[in-house]
Formats: structure tokens, C-alpha cells, sequence
């Protein structure tokens, strides 16, 4: 019988398109999963394994190499740098094992853990393989971004996005910890729907960051208000991705305000706040909503947080202005 969790991975996206792809036998030698959510990244590379050595097309859960995987006690499915990253000793060590014949199945899976923050010199070793793996090896290089591979790196692995929800997987998923349905909904509806984001803004502070994110969107007027919404801003610093999300999605709600779509609009609860926005135009909002995944980029860099919230600020009214114009 499946686990909670593990039937929550078989409603993921991107856990799909490889289950469809191994029921065409089309299954790649080397994958890169890619997944905001890195909480549960290395559970869904474990059911990923399950795939590749299961005799069913999705996972029974019963059968000896289901169960001894799900135990992380498969001689053939090897895990690297569970903590941390993989070092070149490692990739050595990926290199030689992938030539030794399986133990237990006929296949041997390699997980490659935290693939984005291996050193070149790691990366470089594991091309050859990558590209001309042994027979019946499958190599899953796990990520929470791409950023940090090398080209080369990625122009022989297939890319495959998991770690992302329908919204009502998510809600059967949590509400056994989320016992307010209405909250949890709501937290939901404003997350990017992986499970740690819908989380966050459950047991966070939701509608704080909504609040202030909607009064950025429809009450900052000219650059004199700049100070004062950045300063409102600051105040999420120690959740600054999280508020920044809530930016995004008040933007892309505010788009379909804008393109007269109102139906489209996510968050209902908001319609009537965003009716107040003026001033905007369809180039103006996709401007801003290019600028916000700026902004999350420079965070992430570690770049002073003050600077890029008023750089994100004044981007967005310049934004709006030019487009007033035209």
C-alpha cells in the first residue's frame, strides 16, 4: 500500500512523463530532475528508481525491488552525497560501478544528489558517461536548479520539472498537519504549488505578505512612494522569496484584470482590490512580472536585499510610466 507521500509523488508532473515514457520504452539513460522543492526531491528519485526497476509500469510497492529500495538497501540503486555534493572521488566511483554487472535487477540506478553544486572538475569526469553510459544504466542527477551545470552538462541529460501539484493533491496531501481547510485552501491557491511554498504560507504569514504585496500593486503611484513600500517590503526580509512569490501571483492576477479576463483571475478574493489598479497596461505588467523573477534571481545571489526590493520598485513604476505613453 502506498504512503502518503509516495501517493502524493505519483500525482507529480514531471513523475508522469517518465512513467509514460517507460511505458513506451523510451526511457532516457540520464535525467535531470529538477524541483524547487528540494525537501522531497531525493523521495521522488527513490520512486524514480522504483520505475526503472519494477516490472510494472508504475510501482507496486510489493514486489523485492520496490521494498528494497523503499529500505535505501538496493544493491543496485546507488545514492551520492545524500548531504552535501558529489566530489570527484565520487564520480570515480559512479564511473566504475556503472561497469559492474547488477546484483539484484537487471538494471543499476545512479542518483547523483545536489547536482548543481559539484565542482566543474566533477562535472567534466561524469560527460563521458553521461553521453555513453554502460548498458541498462540510468543516472538521475538531482537539482533544485540548473544554474551552476556546465552546458555540457546539460546537453546530455533530459530535463524533467517534478516537485509541483495539482491544488487539490496538494490539499489531500496536507490537511492530515493543516487542519483549517478554508486556510489551507487559500494557502494553497497562493503558493507555487510544491508543498514546502503551500506550507509556508499556511503556517506563515499570508495575509501580511498579500496585503502588502496587493498595496504595492495598486497604491505605489509615483517614485516618492518608493521609500515607504520599500520599507513595508523589508519587513518580509526574513521570507523575501516567499513575499516575492505572492508579488508574482498578485501581477499575473492583475494581468488578467488588465487583458479583460477576469474569469482567469486566481485569487478571487483580491478581484476587487485589483479593480482599483490604474495606470496599467499589458507591457506594463509583464514587465513587472519579469522584473520580480529578476529580483528572486538576485536574492538568491545573495545580493543586498534592500537594494534589489528598491531596484524592483522603481522598475516596476518606470515600467508602468513608459507603457502610458505608448
Amino acid at each position: 500500500m502506498k504512503t502518503r507521500l509516495q501517493t502524493l509523488i505519483s500525482q507529480d508532473f514531471g513523475y508522469k512523463q517518465i512513467i509514460n515514457e517507460k511505458s513506451a520504452g523510451r526511457l532516457s539513460h540520464a535525467y535531470l530532475i529538477l524541483g524547487k522543492d528540494g525537501e522531497h526531491l531525493l523521495e521522488i528519485a527513490k520512486q524514480l528508481a522504483k520505475v526503472c526497476l519494477c516490472s510494472q509500469n508504475e510501482p507496486c510497492e510489493e514486489c523485492r525491488n520496490c521494498l528494497l529500495i523503499e529500505q535505501s538497501a538496493h544493491q543496485d540503486v546507488l545514492f551520492y552525497a545524500k548531504q552535501g555534493f558529489a566530489k570527484t572521488e565520487d564520480i570515480t566511483d559512479v564511473i566504475e560501478q556503472s561497469y559492474i554487472k547488477p546484483v539484484e535487477a537487471q538494471k543499476k540506478v545512479f542518483i547523483i544528489n545536489n547536482a548543481n553544486l559539484m565542482q566543474p572538475v566533477a562535472q567534466n569526469k561524469l560527460l563521458k558517461t553521461l553521453e555513453e553510459p554502460p548498458k541498462n544504466v540510468h543516472i538521475f542527477l538531482i537539482a533544485t536548479s540548473e544554474y551552476g551545470l556546465l552546458p555540457t552538462v546539460l546537453s546530455r541529460v533530459k530535463k524533467v520539472a517534478c516537485g509541483e501539484y495539482s491544488e487539490q493533491a496538494l490539499f489531500d496531501f496536507l490537511k492530515v498537519e493543516c487542519e483549517d481547510s478554508e486556510k489551507l485552501k487559500k494557502a494553497i491557491e497562493n503558493s507555487d504549488k510544491t508543498v514546502s511554498s503551500a506550507k509556508e504560507r499556511y503556517f506563515g504569514s499570508a495575509d501580511e505578505f498579500l496585503q502588502t504585496a496587493i498595496s504595492v500593486a495598486v497604491d505605489m503611484q509615483n517614485s516618492k512612494d518608493v521609500l515607504a513600500f520599500g520599507n513595508a517590503v523589508m519587513e518580509h526580509k526574513d521570507d523575501l522569496n516567499v513575499f516575492l512569490d505572492y508579488l508574482e501571483g498578485v501581477f499575473r492576477d492583475l494581468l488578467c484584470v488588465v487583458c479583460c479576463e477576469q474569469n482567469l483571475v486566481q485569487n478571487k478574493q483580491i478581484l476587487s482590490e485589483l479593480l482599483r489598479a490604474v495606470g496599467y497596461k499589458k507591457g506594463s505588467v509583464l514587465n513587472a512580472i519579469d522584473l520580480i523573477g529578476q529580483a528572486k534571481r538576485r536574492i538568491k545571489a545573495n545580493s543586498n536585499a534592500q537594494m534589489v526590493v528598491e531596484w524592483l520598485l522603481f522598475g516596476i513604476l518606470e515600467g508602468k510610466h513608459k507603457w502610458q505613453k505608448l
